[in-house]
């Protein structure tokens, strides 16, 4: 890297940082730095949930694949598209109404005290699994960082920078800034994150273009069947099991859930859940072209390594530093989410409820960022040792496909439904954890039941179809269970009452929130100050109409948020007085 991509990196993390320590003043209660205070707009909750989904995994793992299949890759980023308009048409709005203040209330009221810890527990042990997209990113970038022998953070068998010790670097940046602006922090640095990764990409696409000799010379070089749909190992039936676990993830992630809840309406969060399905339907050909088109420049490179190649293939000194940034902004929208969720449940079920329940607003806050610490400790230990134990891609797809669904969808089930109870729940699990089993190590490869004679056909079958089953697996035998429990129920759950007094309760206490522009103030600053810096850089660069560009459209964007200003502004003002009385508006 040249001493401007440095330079770049460093602004950029201090920014963060900043606008970290810029909310951490107004984090006065659990609400405002787990829930936003129920003021974050819409298009806030919406650019956030498309980051939480985004990570340094989707240049890796759907990245990887998209040099080794092509289109294939963006057939399965649109899935998340189809899958934000069903959730954002069932269960955003529903979420929202409810009142609540995280799914872990939800489940508590709706299935109990039992359930509500197991679902607790089990899901901040996964956090561990968060770690995975931190060492893709490190994995990504540390190939981009020499180092001197003899430094005490480089790898002697590369001579890089350790992938370790830049999953801890970065890890400590991710959860400082968590810590300090909670909830308002995540949501408007995913914001930032999104406009400036959209910029990065958006300056290496039409410069690898270029390099390869245009579109149509891209599509006269690339391999038989790169530019179709699907691929082998990722059928139709693949395309269409991934819509259903993309709409079960957005209407049953707590991380998720927490973007419907900290929104002022549930008008407000069908709109965020369109918007993100406005972004997931257009900007995967804008993602995914980076590798498919490396795919033809350098036919042998590593698929886990392409797209990181394929910009240091193109880019000019301080847009390297742009990208790792914006691969950087990827992974930390991810991580800080799910940091400041599970913070947030144990922090009010736990902590407020059973260890002090007479702490203070200001002791809650603080308690909250001593769990994000310990949480963040558990990610950066889980980016370390799960790499050793298995593939990144056979961890991330097995667990979206299998584990996943069979959490989420009893969740889901029971927003709707008054008849079943908590004893679904654990029938789900275990018949799912049972089959999945079964699937994977039984009919598998050298699996205990492969050598069965009269399961050939289904052994075969498996095989044949690993990531079919997996999804048939993860999506069919929950809604299965489900079904029958729905059906042979005859009576109304009693937590279902339990759950509609507590909702009545919340309805008459909530006062509707006016919208804050404050985030709006905060990202057009943020980018007007990003766009100097690119405007600066070009007196140093051989690419000055490059970074020229870019500083004009973070300019633009600026300018965007600056018209939300105004318009926010006026609507509330509006609304105020429409809610007066109306003696005083005469």
């Amino acid at each position: 890297m040249e001493p401007l991509d440095i330079t770049v990196i460093a602004v950029y993390f201090v920014l963060l940082l900043a606008i970290g320590v810029f909310f951490s003043n107004k984090m006065k209660s659990s609400s405002d730095m787990f829930a936003a205070g129920r003021q974050s707009p819409w298009w806030l909750s919406g650019i956030s949930a498309y980051m939480t989904m985004f990570s340094a995994g989707t240049f890796v793992v759907w990245g990887g694949i998209a040099y080794d299949h092509g289109f294939v890759a963006i057939t399965i980023a649109l899935c998340n598209g189809v899958g934000a308009f069903f959730a954002g048409m069932f269960f955003a709005g529903k979420w929202r109404k409810l009142g609540l203040n995280s799914a872990a209330e939800f489940i508590n009221l709706r299935f109990g005290k039992a359930a509500f810890h197991f679902f607790t527990w089990f899901k901040i042990f996964m956090v561990i699994m968060y770690g995975l997209t931190l060492y893709a990113l490190a994995v990504m970038l540390c190939p981009l960082i020499p180092l001197g022998e003899g430094n005490l953070l480089v790898d002697s068998a590369t001579g890089c920078l350790s992938v370790d010790w830049a999953c801890l670097i970065l890890g400590v940046i991710i959860v400082t800034y968590t810590v300090c602006g909670g909830l308002w922090a995540v949501l408007i640095t995913d914001t930032l994150q999104f406009f400036v990764l959209l910029l990065a990409v958006g300056m290496v696409v039409p410069l690898i273009l270029k390099k390869v000799g245009g579109l149509g010379e891209f599509t006269a070089l690339a391999p038989e069947g790169f530019l179709r749909p699907t691929a082998p190992g990722y059928s139709w039936y693949f395309i269409v099991g991934w819509v259903f676990t993309a709409m079960f993830g957005l209407g049953g992630e707590w991380a998720f859930i927490q973007r419907h809840l900290c929104v002022p309406t549930p008008r407000d969060a069908k709109k965020a859940c369109y918007l993100f399905c406005g972004l997931y339907m257009t900007t995967p050909f804008l993602w995914m072209l980076p590798p498919m088109i490396y795919r033809v420049i350098a036919p042998d490179a590593d698929a886990e390594q392409a797209y990181i190649l394929a910009c240091k293939e193109v880019l000019p000194a301080g847009m390297i530093g742009l990208m790792i940034v914006a691969m950087f902004s990827a992974t930390a929208s991810t991580i800080s989410s799910m940091l400041n969720v599970f913070a947030g449940v144990i922090t009010d079920s736990f902590y407020s409820n059973l260890i002090r329940p007479k702490s203070s607003k200001r002791g809650l806050v603080a308690a909250g960022r001593i769990f994000t610490v310990v949480l963040g400790i558990w990610m950066m230990a889980g980016a370390i040792i799960l790499p050793r134990l298995a593939s990144y891609r056979f961890i991330a797809i097995m667990y979206a496909s299998i584990i996943g669904p069979s959490l989420f969808l009893p969740t889901i089930w029971a927003l709707w439904s008054k008849r079943i109870s908590k004893s679904a729940i654990w029938w789900t699990l275990i018949f799912s954890i049972v089959c999945g089993v079964m699937v994977k190590f039984g009919f598998g490869e050298n699996g205990f039941l492969a050598s069965i004679a009269g399961f050939s056909w289904l052994t075969a079958l498996i095989q044949n179809h690993p990531r079919e089953a997996d999804l048939s697996i993860g999506i069919f035998v929950p809604l299965f269970v489900l079904a029958f429990f729905e059906l042979s129920s005859r009576k109304t759950s009693p937590e279902w009452q339990n759950l509609q007094n507590a909702v009545d309760k919340y309805s008459k206490m909530e006062v509707p929130a006016l919208v804050t522009n404050l985030p709006a103030k905060v990202m057009a600053a943020s980018l007007a100050l990003l766009a100097v810096l690119m405007a600066g850089m070009s007196f140093f660069s051989d690419q000055k109409n490059v970074l020229i560009a870019a500083s004009i459209m973070l300019l633009f964007c600026s300018a965007i948020f600056m018209a939300i200003i105004y318009f926010t502004s006026r609507k509330n003002d509006k609304k105020l007085i429409d809610d007066k009385p109306d003696d005083e508006n005469k």
